[in-house]
């Protein structure tokens, strides 16, 4: 169910307000490919370049005024256009906008886990199991070499 502000959005800070609860509702729809989970602060402070502390002050609406910059990086890693955060947009615009997402995210998904066990079963044929398990091993090696839990997706 959709979460969408009670006020009226015409004070500076129920717009500031607006920009973070379409962050979150963001963060709750684009997942990570790597972990199947939601992005973390630190996930994607990486990726776009901002502190963790700063991406959790414009999820909470206590950073206000964003730069131009920041809004643009957030906007490209997320798949949608920098008026997302600010556009006077009906609830059901919105909700079309962030199904979409949902579609995008998941044919992606769908598309590379495919993928990827296409390759690792046409590859791995023939191996033996201690071949197989130092695969793995490398495989978990990288994992964390990325800062990644090392939990595989079921």
């Amino acid at each position: 169910m959709p979460k969408h502000s009670s006020d009226g959005g015409s004070s500076p800070g129920s717009r500031q307000g607006e920009f973070a609860r379409r962050l979150t509702r963001l963060f709750e729809t684009k997942t990570n490919p790597d972990t199947g989970a939601a992005y973390t602060n630190l996930e994607l402070s990486r990726i776009v370049g901002l502190s963790p502390s700063t991406i959790a002050q414009l999820k909470q609406g206590t950073k206000d005024n964003p730069t131009k910059n920041t809004i643009e990086a957030l906007a490209k890693h997320f798949g949608v256009e920098p008026g997302y955060f600010f556009d006077e947009m009906s609830p059901e615009h919105e909700d079309r906008v962030i199904a979409g997402l949902k579609l995008l995210d998941a044919a992606e998904n769908a598309g590379v886990q495919t993928l990827a066990t296409r390759m690792l079963a046409d590859r791995a044929d023939g191996l033996s199991a201690a071949s197989l398990e130092m695969i793995a091993s490398v495989i978990e090696t990288a994992r964390k070499a990325e800062g990644l839990d090392g939990r595989s997706k079921d």
